[in-house]
This record gives structure tokens, C-alpha cells and sequence, in this order.
């Protein structure tokens, strides 16, 4: 459509990936401007994206969660459509055109990436299962890429959401979109996350994940009752 968009890029411990994620985002047309929030890195991420002058990058001292470094990067924003992304979807970042191309500033919808099926379970299926159900209990709505961190919608909608400050925020999002009677549109996409390990490191990651999903639920569903 042309449309101009802002992507927002959370980026905690991700010097393995940050920059192989920019690489793919090289030379969109509709892409005015990239936001990289360096949420409290402990590695050499925010190091890697300081020399870079074709980005936006912005920094907390510590590490604040995903939806809160969503927020900081909010008021930054230039254009009239955000997209989200993860940081560690590597080159594969350029499957945002498939989103982009969804974009209609005519009409209410958000957009969001379903992904291929990982290569190897991550250990958040059951989550998964259980914010699809909470949410067709809330909505009366099926939406198979619930919890996918790969979206589009518009600045304005976004501005107006109470985002929790973890995982949470794709629940939440979507969930504010099907209350607001705005269109859910999925669009199959090739983005692949980096796997994460069966160590430690891993396991701790994918309990916050769990966590922060679990507990947005909670505190919508209290809404919902």
C-alpha cells in the first residue's frame, strides 16, 4: 500500500542475532524508520547497534520486560503504523513485506505473522493452548498466531492500550483489537526464531515467558467477569 511504518525492535542479550535481524530489514521502501530498544542488555548488544546511524536506538539501564521497552520505543514513533518484531528472527526479519502489504489505513485491522511450526518444541505449548482458550472464552474469536511477536497495527490503536510490561503484550494487543472491533489478519509468513538451548539459560527464558502470558491472562480474564 506504501504506507509508511515504524518497526519497533526489543532487544535483550541479542548480539548473536540483532544484526542479521537489520540486515533483513534493508532497503524497504515503506519502512520510514527502525527502533531498536536495548532493554537492559548484559552481553555486547547495545555496543553492536551504537555505531549504526540508519536506526533509532534507544536504551534502558536495566532490564524492564518486552512491552515495557514496546512503550519507551512508542514515543518515538514517526509514522502512522507500528510493526512489531522480534529480535531474533535473523534475516527472515523481510517476510515484514508480506504484513505490509496487508496495511489499508482505510480500514480497522491489525496484522500478524503466523509462523511455521519451530523445528523444536520450545516448552510454551501448553501457554499456548491455554491463552487460545481463555481467549475464545472471552471473545467468541479463534486466532491461531495468538501469541506471535511479528505484527502491524495502527499508531493510534497501539497508543491506546494498557500494555503489561512482559510477554504479554501479543495477548493483550489482540485481545484489545477483537474488543475495539477491529480485524484480525493472519498472514502465513517464513520468520524462524533462533531455538533456544535445553540449558539453563534457555529454560529460565521460556519460564518468563510463560509467567508474564499466564499472568496477563489472569488479569483480563478478571476483566472479562
Amino acid at each position: 500500500m506504501g504506507e509508511d511504518v515504524s518497526v519497533i525492535i526489543p532487544a535483550y542479550n541479542e548480539s548473536d542475532c540483532i544484526l542479521r535481524t537489520l540486515e533483513g530489514l534493508k532497503g524497504m521502501e515503506s519502512i520510514k524508520e527502525i527502533i531498536v530498544v536495548d532493554d537492559g542488555s548484559t552481553d555486547s548488544t547495545y555496543k553492536l547497534l551504537k555505531p549504526l546511524t540508519d536506526i533509532k536506538l534507544l536504551k534502558n539501564e536495566y532490564n524492564k520486560g518486552k512491552g515495557s521497552a514496546v512503550r519507551h520505543a512508542l514515543d518515538y514513533v514517526t509514522a502512522s503504523f507500528v510493526a512489531l518484531l522480534d529480535a531474533d528472527i535473523c534475516e527472515s526479519a523481510a517476510e515484514v513485506n508480506k504484513l505490509i502489504q496487508y496495511i489499508n489505513p482505510c480500514k480497522k485491522s491489525i496484522i500478524i505473522g503466523r509462523l511455521p511450526a519451530p523445528r523444536r518444541k520450545g516448552g510454551i505449548g501448553i501457554v499456548k493452548g491455554l491463552s487460545g482458550i481463555c481467549f475464545k472464552a472471552m471473545t467468541s474469536r479463534k486466532v491461531d498466531s495468538l501469541l506471535s511477536g511479528q505484527r502491524i497495527m495502527p499508531l493510534d490503536f497501539i497508543r491506546n492500550i494498557e500494555l503489561p510490561s512482559g510477554f504479554g503484550l501479543e495477548f493483550k494487543i489482540t485481545l484489545e483489537a477483537v474488543r475495539k472491533g477491529y480485524e484480525v489478519i493472519e498472514v502465513p509468513v517464513n520468520m524462524r526464531h533462533r531455538e533456544t538451548g535445553c540449558n539453563v539459560s534457555g529454560f529460565v527464558h521460556r519460564g518468563k515467558q510463560c509467567i508474564d502470558i499466564i499472568n496477563t491472562i489472569r488479569n483480563e480474564m478478571k476483566r472479562w467477569t
